[in-house]
């Protein structure tokens, strides 16, 4: 939306102030962050843009949507990795190695761990080791929802990298919707304050 201010909890746009405070969550409680405490439920919000946008060439605008999970997957990888080379060929500052190479340059750092490493490098806990409640994906399913309609419809449904994030969401609906069909999700504990960080007190 090329920088536009828009509240994470709510999706409304806001101010410049409320924004800013958005852009520092530690040093604010998630009562104090709450749009109708900062801007107001029947605030008018003129639209208001990251200034930060007009220092980029094509102001705030994706240039490519790329899957991180795509990217280092050993089937579907190899074309990511072009994608993101085609991307930055030619552009200033960039120089990008020959596209004969690129295919190689991807399984010397993914398949052979020749580069700096990754997340599916990390040591410890797995991705199968967390687990979410059925009221967790049920929820993220609702926000999955609203983003693939919003993106899929008009004026979005015109840019191929909205439709990229549309493609990317639609998966990882498919995903959730399939742990959930198949009872892969715990219980929800009631905690207790002494396990709720102060700043989340009150939110469940």
């Amino acid at each position: 939306e090329g920088g536009l201010m828009r509240d994470m909890f709510t999706n409304k746009i806001t101010t410049p102030k409320h924004w800013y405070m958005l852009m520092m969550p530690t040093a604010y409680t998630v009562e104090e962050l709450r749009y109708d405490v900062v801007v107001g439920a029947d605030t008018e919000v003129e639209p208001s843009y990251d200034p930060k946008c007009e220092l980029i060439s094509n102001g705030c605008e994706p240039v490519k949507v790329i899957s991180a999970e795509r990217l280092v997957d050993e089937s579907r990888g190899p074309a990511v990795g072009l994608e993101i080379a085609d991307a930055l060929d030619g552009k200033m500052g960039m120089n990008v190695i020959s596209p004969e190479a690129r295919n190689c340059i991807w399984r010397e750092l993914i398949v052979n761990k020749k580069g700096l490493k990754t997340f599916i490098d990390r040591e410890g806990f797995s991705e199968d080791s967390y687990s979410f409640s059925y009221e967790h994906l049920a929820e993220m399913l609702v926000e999955l929802d609203r983003l693939i309609y919003k993106y899929d419809n008009f004026p979005w449904d015109a840019k191929p990298t909205a439709q990229a994030l549309v493609n990317i969401l639609k998966e990882h609906r498919s995903l959730i919707s399939s742990e959930l069909a198949a009872g892969s999700y715990r219980k929800m504990k009631t905690r207790s304050s002494s396990t709720v960080p102060e700043r989340f007190e009150g939110i469940e």
